[in-house]
């Protein structure tokens, strides 16, 4: 027993999603050391904890679904993220759910993955031995977190309760924003006018009921939210979807009641196409020939910096035609067919007098090629799927200049890479299209513009130069941006207040120049810098808030791929385990072969 002047041998994590749990699951693991001193307690904080965080909570609507394969995800490292510390437990989503059901190539619905992480969270619950670490829960919110920088911290909860620890971990998903100038304007007309504003947010947090009963909805993006809002709202409506063959979708919708016109567009009109049905087994991923991790580095230490569509745009088309061509495809090997494939509406989304016919036949021409599936249509999406990662690359060693990344980049590739390698399932591609046969869907195509006609009462939307469409409500189909100023979390707006917190900048190596970001700025990777410079080295952030220093941060843990999701959470339950005075300086280093050093700086 320790004495009462001793240290409190306490942290604290700070949600309880796949990453807060995958940070308690290391710490177990740490604790399984022969040089593991003494007993620490882990203090979990989380509203939905042991339900699988905010996102994923286990007791939601088995209508929203994955967005990968049940053998995509999981929540255990393995030898491909080169671990510190014991590999106590390797069961991945597929593993778990195949007792449900469910085939490793299924898509599931996120409850299931919430009911996954509530066994990984009890599993390491069971296994730490209550004399060398205690998991305390708190079904509770954080509203600050006080101390020194390199000190005890407070941890203070909505219910008044404090907790004294030594560290704190926050692994944060999508946050919560404050409504935007436009989001703004949005909600005041639907006040002055009794309209409908549904502005950016997790889908869980929407009542979609108030949709019903209206005539026409205005829906601003076509990705991923859009596809939930057609699961919510169906289900919210009642609707039935039924087999159909002789549709072109292949399903009927039979309302429910109430269902109102849907009117979609966005700014590039890029609608997002379906994965394709690569069941019973996923292939192996695609390994790139020409826009290789050498050409990368090659390209990423150009001095002058890359311009996007004259460094590496050749690349990406060359990598194509080269993988069309060992196919046979031959009348898809051109430069000309391939921007057509990506681009469909143009590279910033070109006018079309046919927004809805065009949309609706790539829709129909990509559930087709990806229900068959069509080896050509699986082949370009491995391969798109393989370049987005090389590009991710590039942006996050500087490569680009920071004006290719606004116009090229941001401009419209992002749109393109997610509108193949980022979409729905199949089924709810044709859920999308049942809806459009029955006239409950209506696409505006690129370049959405909103205005508020004050003489009707009602949202005036247009896409492109064709007549705007009148609507009774507007839903913001997409999730809240990555915005430190607009964080409604009272936790960041305390640090905000403070000075405790501070916008990070992406630097272009070819130019120099520092563009600001949304992200809050970290010393290495997870330290929150104070507007003074002050590094809070008791703090550790993790996901997607930090974005800048931790790319791909909202990306899942998939098996075999060294998941950065787990690595760094090693690296912070190393960190709190060394800080909570459990372990020394260097421990874990040979539990499996590797040192810590390669965990404690993963590559960014």
């Amino acid at each position: 027993m320790t004495s009462p002047s001793a240290p409190s041998r306490t942290v604290a994590v700070i949600g309880a999603g796949p990453r807060g749990t995958a940070i308690v699951e290391r710490l177990v693991a740490a604790s399984t050391l022969g040089d593991w001193q003494g007993r620490l307690t882990v203090h979990l904080i989380d509203p939905q904890v042991g339900r699988g965080g905010a996102v994923w909570r286990h007791d939601q609507p088995e209508v929203l679904l994955m967005n990968t394969a049940t053998c995509q995800t999981t929540m255990y490292p393995d030898a491909s993220c080169h671990p510190a510390l014991p590999l106590l437990h390797g069961t991945t989503l597929a593993d778990f759910l195949a007792a449900e059901g469910y085939a490793p190539a299924d898509v599931a619905p996120r409850a299931a993955h919430g009911r996954y992480l509530a066994h990984v969270l009890a599993t390491a619950e069971a296994d730490a031995d209550p004399a060398r670490l205690r998991i305390v829960r708190h079904a509770a919110e954080v509203v600050d977190v006080t101390g020194p920088a390199e000190g005890a911290q407070r941890v203070r909860l909505d219910d008044g309760r404090v907790l004294a620890v030594d560290a704190v971990a926050l692994p944060l998903g999508h946050l919560a924003t404050a409504p935007g100038p436009r989001s703004q304007q949005y909600a005041d007309a639907a006040a002055r006018h009794d309209l409908i504003h549904l502005g950016p947010a997790n889908p869980l947090e929407l009542d979609y009921r108030a949709l019903l009963g209206r005539e026409a909805i205005a829906v601003a993006g076509m990705g991923l939210n859009f596809y939930d809002l057609i699961g919510m709202l169906t289900h919210a409506a009642g609707g039935v979807f039924e087999e159909d063959p002789s549709a072109p979708s292949g399903l009927r919708y039979l309302p429910g009641g109430g269902e109102p016109r849907l009117v979609v567009g966005s700014r590039s009109g890029m609608v997002y196409r379906p994965k394709p049905d690569l069941r019973p087994e996923l292939p192996a991923p695609y390994t790139p020939q020409v826009l290789t991790s050498e050409r990368v580095l090659d390209l990423a230490v150009r001095p002058a910096g890359v311009d996007h569509e004259r460094d590496v745009m050749p690349l990406m088309l060359a990598e194509l035609r080269a993988a069309l061509r060992s196919v046979g495809a031959h009348h898809l090997a051109t430069d000309e067919a391939l921007v057509h494939l990506l681009f469909p509406l143009g590279r910033r989304g070109g006018a079309t007098d046919e927004p809805h016919r065009l949309t609706r036949e790539v829709l129909r021409d990509s559930l087709r090629a990806a229900t068959e599936p069509d080896p050509v249509w699986v082949l370009v999406f491995r391969v798109l799927s393989a370049l987005r990662v090389q590009v991710n690359r590039l942006i996050d060693l500087g490569a680009y200049t920071t004006d290719s990344v606004r116009r090229d980049i941001d401009g419209h590739l992002r749109n393109a890479f997610a509108s193949w390698a980022s979409g729905p399932p199949v089924s709810r591609v044709r859920q999308l299209l049942a809806l459009e046969e029955a006239g409950l869907v209506q696409f505006l195509g690129s370049r959405m513009h909103v205005d508020i006609d004050e003489e009707a009462g009602r949202f005036a939307v247009r896409g492109g130069d064709n007549p705007p469409v009148l609507c009774e409500g507007i839903v913001e189909a997409h999730l809240p941006p990555v915005d430190l100023p607009a964080y409604r979390s009272p936790l960041l707006g305390a640090w905000r207040e403070r000075d405790e917190v501070q916008k990070d900048s992406w630097a272009s190596r070819g130019s120099g120049r520092r563009l600001l970001t949304g992200s809050i700025a970290v010393d290495g990777l997870y330290s929150p810098i104070g507007a003074d410079g002050t590094v809070h080295e008791r703090r550790f952030l993790l996901g997607v808030p930090v974005s800048t220093a931790q790319p791909g941060s909202a990306i899942t843990a998939e098996p075999d791929s060294s998941a950065q999701l787990l690595r760094h959470a090693e690296a912070v339950a190393l960190r709190l385990a060394m800080i909570g005075g459990a372990l020394s300086a260097g421990a874990g280093a040979g539990a499996s072969g590797h040192g810590p050093g390669t965990v404690l700086a993963p590559a960014r």
